[in-house]
């Protein structure tokens, strides 16, 4: 038995299993940084929502004549897809904020996200809604935004 004393696991078996499951008090602590991160994407996506605009304006007046380096509006136009590539490098980069954190962006136009959590014994998505001033509901993972239950007072005491 001496022998299972130096006995170690390949890093692959020994870095955390499963998801990072978060305590509401957890949850809660990084709503700032969940709201700095929908703020970072309206500004993106409303950049990228002119950027696509003024490309599109272009492409209706040219066709297939704007790739040419004889079009008068060719510079501009490599202009805006370079923007555009910087800006969805952006949105990536704001997305990653989440990712990083394990929390499950649900829906970027309505603000939501899911975080793992355990309500009585049970895995489930602690679910916040941008607006809302706190982690007021959960849902288990099958059932969706539809599912959701009120987080009892009796939740928020474990």
């Amino acid at each position: 038995m001496a022998w299972l004393l130096f006995f170690t696991l390949p890093s692959q078996y020994t870095e955390a299993m499963g998801p990072r499951v978060y305590t509401l008090r957890e949850a809660e602590a990084l709503l700032p940084t969940v709201e700095k991160v929908f703020a970072d994407l309206d500004r993106v996506r409303g950049r990228m929502r002119k950027l696509k605009g003024k490309m599109e304006v272009l492409e209706m007046l040219w066709g297939e004549e704007l790739s040419s380096a004889d079009n008068p509006d060719h510079v501009e136009y490599d202009h805006y897809v370079a923007e555009m590539e910087a800006a969805k490098a952006d949105y990536e980069a704001a997305v990653r904020i989440l990712t990083d954190h394990e929390i499950q962006l649900k829906s970027v136009e309505t603000g939501l996200v899911d975080f793992y959590g355990v309500i009585e014994s049970h895995l489930v998505f602690l679910c916040w809604k941008r607006g809302e001033t706190g982690i007021g509901w959960y849902h288990h993972l099958e059932d969706g935004f539809q599912g959701r239950k009120e987080i009892l007072r009796a939740h928020k005491a474990v």
